[in-house]
């Protein structure tokens, strides 16, 4: 296969120049002396065979056939006139959203039983990471169970106590009833017997007296009663009280541990967390990025156990010069561009500048918040990792430009760039432009275009294979 010139090291260029001009015109055409056929089979007759391979009919252009064109996936489109933004370029790098990273803690000691959740995995709210066997948390449960216990029994204790009281408070009332009724009758008796003239006043004042005495003992020994219930239930109250706030104390000891009200409810005997088992839950969706234990280690409270990072957003952090500050705001649009992924762009807005100066750069972080969805050139889960170097566009000054093109149409060379104009269906003209570039993957164009011409956008890679080597493959030897 050939190699085109322009490949070729440059002592080795300079050489074949020489080889070429000194070589016959005849020789470089291929010509056979006394005007015989070309036995090589590349005579005019064979080039005009390969021709619908991609040729140049003049210098410049590319001609190709239709089916070359829908193959190749060239897209062409208007030079047209367009608004544009000014762009500063920042460099920076991708990291994680600190807001939504989440630092695991257990809050009891103890050792590690099992460890469900490793590094890179993904996790959901609630579920659990690890178990841990906590002596604290056994005791814990324990003393609220106690503690419920003791409130159960005392609340039983106190409703039986105010049962009995009644009961006796009846039983004596109606006793003593009787005995005042009694006295009643033995009175009146009396009182009947005194308006007949049967008999003295003295027994009449005898059973008066009587009847008055069983009045006064029936509501003494009542009153003597209720004043004894009425104490005996304030005190069962006062206990009843004192361990509900046991209880109570017992139930927050319970959530400084990290049990919820339902879950605290729900204790009974056959709770596993009453032998002490802890388990760890993640409170938030994310990634395990970092992982600090093992089976059977022992760990302490307060100890880091996981990092967990939610990567549905993630922030680029750039970086800008102190003297480019004045050009960047809160809010400002962004384009992004990741080494990671030729050619795509990142949409995003400046969401917080750093207030400290960085003293050894005399930078300032500048964060840009961009979703982590799915990209077309790499489709896997959460692409933008934290790490990933790149470059973002910050949207200064608009204004009106001439002429506006994707920048996926310029091919760059050392002598400046160019790009493919469509002068007929399936023929192309190379055309140097003079471009600048703006924000959003566009650039101006400055000279070599008039409004309205057709540019190729995509495809441009086999566009100028085909003009450097004069085929778009299959030609000749190739």
């Amino acid at each position: 296969m050939k190699t085109p010139l322009n490949r070729l090291p440059r002592p080795l260029r300079a050489a074949w120049t020489l080889l070429v001009c000194s070589l016959p015109l005849c020789l470089l055409l291929g010509c056979s002396s006394g005007g015989e056929e070309d036995h090589s089979g590349h005579g005019h007759e064979g080039e005009g065979e390969h021709s619908d391979e991609g040729r140049q009919d003049e210098e410049g252009h590319v001609e190709l056939t239709e089916q070359q064109f829908r193959s190749a996936g060239i897209e062409v489109a208007p030079a047209v006139p367009g608004r544009v933004s000014e762009a500063l370029t920042l460099p920076g790098t991708v990291a994680p959203n600190a807001d939504a990273v989440l630092h695991v803690t257990p809050r009891v000691s103890g050792q590690v039983r099992s460890v469900s959740k490793h590094l890179g995995e993904e996790v959901r709210p609630g579920e659990v990471l690890c178990v841990i066997d906590s002596v604290e948390l056994g005791d814990a449960v324990a003393d609220y169970m106690r503690d419920r216990e003791m409130v159960r029994a005392a609340e039983e204790t106190l409703a039986r106590e105010r049962e009995l009281y009644e009961e006796r408070l009846t039983a004596l009332s109606t006793v003593l009833e009787g005995a005042v009724e009694i006295q009643e009758r033995i009175y009146k008796r009396e009182e009947e017997l005194q308006k007949k003239a049967v008999s003295t006043v003295r027994p009449l004042l005898e059973a008066d007296k009587a009847f008055q005495l069983s009045k006064l003992e029936r509501d003494k020994q009542l009153t003597e009663l209720r004043a004894g219930r009425d104490l005996r239930l304030l005190e069962l109250e006062v206990d009843l009280r004192t361990k509900r706030i046991d209880l109570a104390a017992a139930a927050n000891q319970l959530r400084t541990l990290g049990l919820d009200s339902e879950a605290i409810e729900a204790l009974d005997e056959s709770s596993p967390l009453l032998s002490g088992e802890y388990r760890v839950h993640a409170t938030g969706p994310g990634v395990v990025v970092n992982r600090h234990v093992s089976t059977g280690e022992f760990v302490e409270a307060g100890a880091k156990l996981y990092i967990i990072e939610n990567l549905a957003s993630v922030w680029f952090v750039a970086s800008a010069f102190e003297e480019q500050l004045q050009s960047v705001r809160s809010g400002q649009p962004a384009h992004v561009a990741l080494d990671a992924f030729p050619g795509t762009t990142l949409k995003g807005v400046v969401s917080f500048l750093d207030y400290h100066v960085d003293p050894t750069s005399r930078s300032v972080g500048v964060r840009i918040t961009l979703d982590n969805e799915q990209l077309q050139s790499w489709p896997e889960e959460l692409p933008l990792r934290p790490g990933m170097f790149g470059r973002a566009e910050l949207e200064t000054t608009s204004r009106e430009a001439s002429l506006v093109l994707p920048e996926a149409a310029l091919v760059h060379e050392d002598q400046g760039d160019y790009v493919f104009v469509q002068v007929k269906p399936f023929v192309f003209e190379r055309r140097d432009v003079a471009v600048k570039a703006v924000a959003g993957g566009r650039v101006e164009i400055l000279s070599g275009l008039e409004q309205g011409e057709m540019v190729a956008v995509s495809g441009t890679f086999l566009l100028k294979s085909a003009e450097r080597q004069g085929e778009l493959g299959g030609g000749h030897s190739h």
